[in-house]
């Protein structure tokens, strides 16, 4: 009898262990988040009235059902947002999350909570944190790109053809501060494809637009052009396949509303930009609005804008420059 029952034990433990065995079996990770980053450089500050960068790479083994994003005030009251986020998600193994999101210009400055949530569709749920600071503060400068499409519309050696013609699509908006540091959006995603029309925009101490000062009449005009420095372009008069980088200033009236004449007298504080195929990737740029030396302004061409040596070969001093980044990947497009 006591051999029957040692047997039946050992029996009964073996049964538990494969059943244990099973159970762990069926057990499936949880989902994993990599790579937060939450707000302009990952500087975890927004701004209220513009809009918050979050980005970050999940994964779930079960596939991925949703993502929720949830903001708080860390005490008190304020600003409160949360939002489950399904497209380019659900049902994916693996994701970038990137979103931006609106930061209403009546939300209270002052320290914020941000959680992200990644269920799967096996119940599993895993957050990502971080602290995030929302502040009121009038931007300086921006500048406003926005698609335009039609009919004739395209890039040709190193201009454009058809932009009187041009249909302005949706738009993105970088603010900058008084240093020209990105306050809002300097993440930018740009299909590489596209052709967008650039606004620059800049601001006195009370809000008021100051960006025509630039372009005041013709003699002032004289005195400034705009450059887009950085990113080691492939130009596209310099491309076989003509997917490179145009940079078109082009302005067709001055202030005061007389008309431009001529290319090289256009200025900047409206151009018109495309990547290319053939600059694909991260781009570190820097708009740069340089008031020059007299007589210095007709030398420079439409291929200029991206020149290395832009401050030796044009004499003058930089008035404006704005950094951020830009990433030229299909698909980033509204």
């Amino acid at each position: 009898m006591k051999k029957f029952l040692s047997s039946l034990g050992v029996l009964l433990l073996l049964v538990a262990a494969v059943t244990s065995c099973n159970k762990n079996d069926d057990v499936v990770a949880k989902p994993i988040v990599t790579g937060l980053e939450v707000g302009s450089g990952n500087n975890k500050t927004a701004y209220a009235g513009s809009d918050l960068h979050i980005e970050a790479e999940v994964s779930a083994t079960a596939t991925i059902e949703n993502v929720v994003i949830e903001i708080h005030p860390e005490a008190g009251s304020g600003w409160e947002f949360s939002q489950a986020f399904t497209d380019g998600y659900t049902g994916n193994k693996n994701a970038t999350l990137h979103e931006h999101i609106e930061i209403p210009a009546s939300a209270a400055a002052g320290n914020y909570h941000l959680h992200i949530k990644v269920a799967d569709r096996s119940g599993n749920v895993t957050v990502a944190e971080s602290d995030l600071k929302i502040e009121r503060k009038n931007p300086s400068a921006a500048l406003i790109f926005t698609a335009v499409t039609g009919n004739g519309v395209e890039g040709h050696g190193d201009h454009f053809h058809g932009l009187g013609a041009a249909v302005e699509g949706a738009s993105d908006t970088i603010l900058f501060d008084e240093k020209g540091a990105a306050i809002s959006n300097g993440h930018l995603h740009l299909e590489p494809e596209s052709i967008y029309k650039i606004a620059l925009k800049t601001y006195d101490a009370g809000g008021a637009e100051t960006q025509n000062q630039y372009i005041a009449n013709a003699t002032a005009a004289a005195n400034y052009k705009a450059f887009l420095i950085g990113g080691s372009f492939v130009l596209n008069p310099n491309s076989p396949a003509g997917e490179g980088a145009i940079f078109q200033t082009r302005e067709l009236q001055y202030a005061d509303g007389t008309t431009v004449s001529g290319a090289t007298n256009t200025t900047g504080v409206t151009s018109y930009f495309i990547v290319g195929h053939a600059n694909q990737g991260e781009k570190d740029v820097t708009f740069v609005m340089r008031k020059l030396n007299a007589g210095i302004k007709p030398a420079i061409t439409r291929v200029d804008w991206n020149r290395t040596d832009y401050t030796t070969a044009f004499a003058g001093t930089n008035e404006l420059e704005l950094e951020f980044e830009i990433h030229a990947e299909d698909g980033h497009d509204h």
